[in-house]
C-alpha cells in the first residue's frame, strides 16, 4: 500500500463517509467540504474531498432536480455562451424570418432545426424537444 493509500484510509477510517439520508448529514458533509477547500490538501485529502464531492451531488439531484431549460431558453443560452449572433443563427437555420420568428417564440423549431442546432452546439437534440 503507498502512502497516499494509507493516509487516504486514515481518513475514511475516522469518519468513514456513507450516502447522504437527509438533512443533517447533508450539512456535515458540506461542512467537511468546505474545510478541505480552504486550505492546502494532500493527495489523500483531494480523493477524499471527491469522494464527500459525489455524495453531496448524488443526494443533492436526487432531492432537487434540476429542471431542464424550455427548448427556447436553452436555444437563446447556448447562442450566449458560444457568442452566435441572430444573423449566425439564420444562416443555419436557413432564413433570417426563420430565426426571428424561433427566437421570438412565434415558430417552433422542426425536425431539421433541431438537429442541426444539435450538431452545431454539439449537444443532445433532447434539449430542444
Amino acid at each position: 500500500m503507498t502512502a497516499v493509500e494509507t493516509a487516504y484510509k486514515d481518513l475514511l477510517d475516522k469518519d468513514l463517509p456513507h450516502a447522504i439520508h437527509n438533512e443533517k448529514e447533508h450539512r456535515k458533509y458540506l461542512a467537511r467540504v468546505e474545510g478541505l477547500l480552504n486550505r492546502k490538501r494532500s493527495t489523500a485529502e483531494d480523493r477524499y474531498l471527491e469522494l464527500l464531492s459525489v455524495l453531496i451531488e448524488r443526494y443533492e439531484e436526487e432531492r432537487e432536480p434540476i429542471a431542464a431549460p424550455e427548448p427556447l431558453e436553452a436555444l437563446k443560452e447556448l447562442m450566449a455562451a458560444s457568442g452566435m449572433s441572430q444573423a449566425a443563427l439564420a444562416r443555419l437555420l436557413g432564413s433570417s424570418g426563420i430565426a426571428s420568428e424561433v427566437l421570438s417564440g412565434k415558430r417552433s423549431l422542426s425536425k431539421t432545426h433541431i438537429k442541426k442546432l444539435s450538431e452545431a452546439f454539439n449537444v443532445s437534440a433532447d434539449l430542444f424537444l
